[in-house]
């Protein structure tokens, strides 16, 4: 693994996008952004490598071992960036001043696999939006699923049909005309009673077994409603 790029101008790492590594390159002084938009850079070059709009990607996170105090180990942290080209007109836009891509410190050449996601953003794009999370490759198992990265939501099948989602704007206008004003007003479970008369629900909210498994194995005891990820 290469060096720390804590002092760099420019983060380096590499992201697999099915069965290819690409390196994605963010360079912590490009002049096209204000420095606390600058993780537009990486929205742009997931676009790039996935063929999703950016438009059509509200939020990425990337994993990202952060140390809280001098004097304790490096804890699990995931950086959350929302995309500043999806916000649709009239939403305000907004950014947490907590996550500065700039700040993200590992080696150059640390690798991360793509996980995909789904999310209606009713306060970003009013769409249905891909999500993107970057996860270390040092906590992807080689076979089946483990409890930071679901190998079934990683799939070429499973990404294309979350793009024709996204990208079908047909299906988003009749989606939002019914949805958003639910959403908006708070009303979650009409909201997903409609979703699953579109038959996406099982996207917006596709739970890894095996990822509640070994939580509750960890100790945890969060009560989680799995939605069949095999409907539709």
């Amino acid at each position: 693994m290469g060096e720390q790029n804590n002092n760099s101008d420019k983060i380096k790492f590499k992201v697999k996008h099915l069965n290819e590594y690409h390196e994605i390159v963010i360079d912590r002084n490009d002049a096209r952004y204000e420095s606390k938009y600058q993780h537009q850079q990486l929205f742009e070059q997931l676009e790039s490598i996935t063929g999703v709009p950016s438009r059509y990607t509200a939020r990425a996170y990337i994993d990202q071992s952060y140390i809280y105090w001098p004097d304790i180990n490096p804890q699990r942290f995931r950086f959350s960036f929302d995309n500043q080209k999806a916000f649709a007109p009239g939403i305000r836009r907004r950014y947490s001043r907590q996550y500065d891509i700039r700040s993200l410190h590992f080696p150059d050449g640390e690798r991360f696999h793509l996980q995909y996601g789904l999310s209606y953003a009713h306060n970003i794009s009013k769409h249905l939006s891909m999500r993107y999370t970057l996860v270390k490759e040092r906590d992807v198992p080689e076979e089946g699923c483990g409890l930071y990265f679901c190998q079934s939501r990683s799939t070429e099948s499973y990404f294309k049909r979350l793009k024709d989602l996204v990208c079908n704007d047909e299906l988003n206008a009749k989606i939002t005309q019914i949805v958003q004003p639910l959403m908006v007003s708070g009303m979650w479970a009409a909201a997903t009673t409609n979703f699953r008369e579109f038959n996406i629900q099982q996207y917006l909210h596709s739970e890894c077994y095996v990822y509640h498994l070994q939580y509750r194995q960890a100790g945890h005891t969060r009560q989680v409603h799995l939605y069949p990820r095999t409907r539709g």
